[in-house]
């Protein structure tokens, strides 16, 4: 009887202990409020559905509705390592959702505010910093039809607080820009690759744009006819300058006032040809932008006189392309084509340190060959990301988070490259 009471006594003991530590990883929480942005009001009874992410095991779901002041709360959630959460609502047809919400005995509860409309579709609020065209031969295995290649790489900004949101033909719409005619082989970036659609030469970004800045790209193929090749388009937004960069050997020359005197410039070992909008008469909304080429029998003029050796660029701001990292296979220009931006100017609440500071301490000690293969490495990190988001087997928020602190020290290595090439 005696050994049978401490058995029972280890039993129960042992059952607490469980129950105990069960309970401490079930401590985590998620509330929030469901708020029409459009009116600034919140949504009761609205219908609030949690999913539940754990390695292995298929997604389990949760639900509540909001209170009279828009407020929802999901309680008793599990702080394990190896689960993630995601909480959503459906207004008028569309999903609302908020992704990748992690808990910890650390970090136990999480606010995820659900904003409802937050769209503006005032197309004066995305501003097209730069838009750049690259104008190369067409990928080796191309037949001999008078093809060339066009790369397009696009800097926008949506001003707004709120993510940009039109409407085109009755459908929602984000970006979107208008392509020349006759284009051939289109192909996108992950930007709006993931869901778009094209009617009648207009590419169309299906999901909205969000606040901040922004990269696209795309390339397609287009063909030279009567010696004349013809990207012009009308504007869809306000663009502030345009680029092309021919690339050398291609016998093109601007029959466009609207772009200016080329000059020759070599990137990486690159030359090209570089025309540009005039920046103090930036191009509006609905203007149609002039950009077509003759084939000539001669190399165009630089700026500062014929047969000129290139020189390396003097501006790194001016410049569309601070790397190709592919190269030219077989001529066709490939992917891993960055800017380098100004400096942002600092919020009085960061700190002082300039970007690219990690770098700092120990970038002036490469030598040539150092700072060539840290080039490199920094461009295959930036690659292997853009696989990884466009996998989708990162998030959104991490994806964007190290994109930009490797393109800070990018850039950091790049502009030291500048300055020992001068």
């Amino acid at each position: 009887m005696h050994n049978n009471f401490h058995v029972l006594f280890f039993i129960l003991m042992a059952s607490i202990c469980l129950s105990s530590a069960v309970g401490q990883s079930d401590i985590g929480k998620i509330e929030g409020q469901v708020i029409d942005k459009r009116e600034n009001l919140p949504l009761s009874q609205q219908l609030v559905v949690l999913q539940i992410h754990r390695e292995s095991e298929d997604v389990q779901q949760r639900e509540t509705v909001t209170d009279d002041n828009g407020f929802y709360s999901f309680d008793r959630l599990s702080t394990a390592f190896n689960v993630h959460y995601a909480v959503s609502t459906n207004y008028e047809g569309e999903e609302y959702i908020e992704r990748d919400l992690v808990l910890s005995e650390w970090l136990p509860n999480i606010k995820a505010n659900i904003e409802i409309r937050a769209f503006t579709d005032d197309p004066s609020q995305v501003k097209i910093r730069q838009h750049t065209l690259i104008i190369g031969p067409p990928p080796a295995d191309h037949a001999p039809d008078g093809a060339v290649s066009v790369l397009e790489l696009i800097q926008v900004e949506n001003t707004s607080e709120l993510a940009f949101q039109a409407s085109i033909d009755n459908q929602p719409a984000g970006i979107h820009f208008n392509l020349p005619n006759s284009y051939e082989n289109l192909q996108l970036n992950q930007t709006v690759k993931q869901e778009h659609r094209v009617t009648a030469n207009l590419l169309i970004a299906n999901q909205s744009l969000p606040p901040g800045a922004h990269q696209i790209g795309y390339s397609y193929l287009i063909h030279i006819v009567d010696s004349d090749l013809v990207l012009s388009r009308k504007l869809t937004f306000d663009t502030a300058q345009f680029y092309v960069f021919i690339s050398d050997g291609m016998p093109l020359v601007p029959q466009s006032r609207v772009l200016g005197a080329g000059r020759r410039e070599q990137i990486h070992g690159q030359v090209y040809t570089i025309y540009a909008t005039n920046p103090a008469k930036p191009l509006s909304t609905r203007q149609t932008v002039d950009l077509r080429f003759k084939v000539t029998s001669t190399a165009p003029p630089s700026q500062s006189g014929m047969g000129e050796t290139a020189r390396q660029p003097s501006d790194p701001k001016l410049i569309a392309l601070i790397a190709l990292s592919a190269a030219l296979a077989g001529g066709f220009l490939v992917v891993a084509i960055f800017k380098i931006r100004p400096p942002m100017p600092k919020r009085s609440d960061e700190s002082q340190q300039p970007q690219g500071a990690p770098d700092a301490s120990w970038l002036g000690k490469l030598d040539a060959a150092d700072l060539e293969r840290t080039r490199v490495a920094r461009l295959e990190m930036i690659t292997r990301l853009e696989t990884l988001s466009e996998k989708r087997e990162i998030s959104d928020r991490v994806y964007k988070r190290l994109r930009k602190e490797q393109a800070d020290r990018l850039a950091a290595v790049l502009a030291r490259l500048n300055r020992e090439g001068k």
